[in-house]
């Protein structure tokens, strides 16, 4: 607290309250609803929400005024942060204490409060002396952070080797390499040159379109089973699981966003999981529904062959979903057997629980009808925004294609992808987009040069925002880290 009276003492018992509550951290906040300024310098207003919504942007921290020094902790939290470790000498406490316990994982809230501009004295904190001071504590920190965060949270979604991973983007090379051997170097990049940075930022925008469609249709998914999750949470979760998917073979972000919701908002990974595969059931059979019409305009045995093969992964998906649904005890008892044998502990009552809460939310789910449509329409907007990136991948490179020409290329690739053998489907992309243009009498070099620019920008897209989403929620994960932390040293302890 101040000594100068510009924080509110009757305002104290409210800190308390939350750390009776239980709660590690509570913030005094003078910008939320309830708290007041009066009399705040105007440079010092400007400065302090310029720096507050910096920490809120490179934490993900909710709160609106971590920098205010009117804080109640807990002890614990000072003992596990050390005193004797701080380094800040000034000012720059109320940046490195609040921050470090929040990389640490404890919990925190914001309370209102009123700040009051002093009547006597002089203020000892000076911007011209301070800002450079806050800008190093705040970056280093960051990147302190980040450290632990992320180790955290990629070590709890990365599998396999690293042999493998490198396997598999070497082969993603191979395979372009080989697309522009035959396709002629010097063709391609000859196409390249001329590309218009007005149709590649249309592409970036009909990506970025896609993902905060796929924020609305997981979140109406959620939903419908019974599970609310913020939109801004679900799209952090989404990019996050996609930048992997552009870093890992295998398809590790599906698996990864289930782990981040998890981590983050504390919903069961076995439900996330089954949302995710009624997502990718809608995706199928939306793109069984566009294939309709350029199969019957323009009909060839390779356009037939992807509807099926679309139609194919549907019923596949929704199958799996059924058998799941109605052999749960079978499942289970298999599964036990299986990890008898292997002389191994496989805690069934997990799987037994995540099937319970799959049956749950797809009886929820089937029963909302009006929920069904509303994702079958967004998941055709999805898929035309998809297609329009490569629509405008051809406009970029000077190239006009029908609309859809770019729906059946756009169609290949996505279900060529949907086998995870190259991270980010290096030349997986390229080259199913190439063939079928080849189809339609469109040059290879042609080809090439409108999927690489179509894969360029996706991959602008999905590493920019998928970076800085996979940094908020490593910090949104600290609670869920430490708790799983203090309960395997408890365990071990017994």
């Amino acid at each position: 607290v101040m000594g100068d009276l510009s924080d509110d003492p009757k305002d104290i018992p409210k800190l308390v309250r939350k750390i009776e509550e239980g709660y590690d951290i509570a913030y005094g906040s003078r910008f939320i609803k309830g708290g007041s300024v009066e009399d705040y310098p105007t440079a010092k207003m400007l400065a302090n929400r310029i720096f507050n919504n910096a920490v809120r942007f490179l934490f993900g921290i909710p709160h609106r005024d971590v920098t205010n020094a009117f804080k109640a902790y807990k002890r614990e939290v000072l003992d596990a942060i050390g005193i004797k470790n701080m380094e800040s000498e000034g000012f720059d406490l109320t940046v490195e204490l609040p921050l470090k316990a929040h990389i640490l994982g404890f919990k925190s809230v914001e309370v209102p409060v009123n700040w009051y501009g002093r009547k006597r004295g002089e203020a000892k904190l000076k911007l011209s002396e301070n800002a450079l001071v806050y800008g190093k504590r705040l970056l280093k920190l960051f990147f302190w952070g980040n450290l632990i965060a992320l180790r955290d949270l990629f070590g709890s979604v990365v599998r396999g080797s690293r042999i493998g991973i490198l396997g598999a983007i070497f082969l993603g090379l191979l395979i372009l390499a080989g697309i522009f051997t035959f396709s002629g170097f010097s063709e391609v990049f000859g196409i390249l040159r001329t590309v218009s940075l007005y149709w590649v930022l249309l592409s970036c925008l009909a990506i970025l379109l896609t993902f905060i469609l796929r924020t609305w249709r997981w979140s109406v998914i959620l939903r419908s089973a019974g599970y609310a999750v913020s939109r801004g949470m679900i799209f952090k979760c989404i990019m996050f699981g996609w930048l992997l998917n552009y870093l890992l073979p295998a398809r590790v972000g599906d698996i990864a966003r289930g782990v981040a919701l998890k981590t983050t908002e504390g919903k069961p990974l076995g439900m996330s999981l089954s949302t995710i595969v009624l997502e990718r059931a809608f995706d199928m059979l939306t793109l069984a529904f566009l294939l309709v019409l350029p199969v019957i305009l323009f009909y060839q045995k390779h356009l037939l062959w992807l509807e099926v093969l679309s139609i194919g992964v549907a019923v596949a998906l929704i199958f799996a979903l059924f058998i799941i649904y109605k052999f749960e005890s079978h499942i289970v008892g298999v599964l036990k057997k299986f990890s008898s044998k292997k002389n191994y502990t496989l805690d069934t009552t997990k799987i037994e629980r995540s099937i319970r809460l799959l049956k749950e939310g797809l009886d929820e789910v089937r029963g909302n009808t009006v929920a069904i449509a509303l994702c079958f329409a967004l998941s055709v907007l999805i898929w035309l925004f998809e297609i329009s990136s490569i629509f405008f991948a051809a406009k970029a490179i000077g190239f006009d294609i029908p609309f859809l020409f770019a729906t059946v290329s756009g169609v290949a690739a996505f279900i060529t992808q949907a086998l995870p053998v190259t991270p980010a489907g290096i030349g997986v992309h390229e080259a199913s987009i190439t063939g079928i243009l080849a189809l339609f009498g469109i040059s290879t070099s042609v080809g090439v040069s409108i999927a690489l620019v179509d894969h360029f920008a996706r991959g602008l897209i999905i590493y920019i925002l998928g970076l800085i989403s996979a940094v908020h929620i490593g910090f949104a994960s600290r609670e869920y880290f430490k708790d799983k932390e203090e309960g395997e040293t408890n365990g071990g302890h017994r």
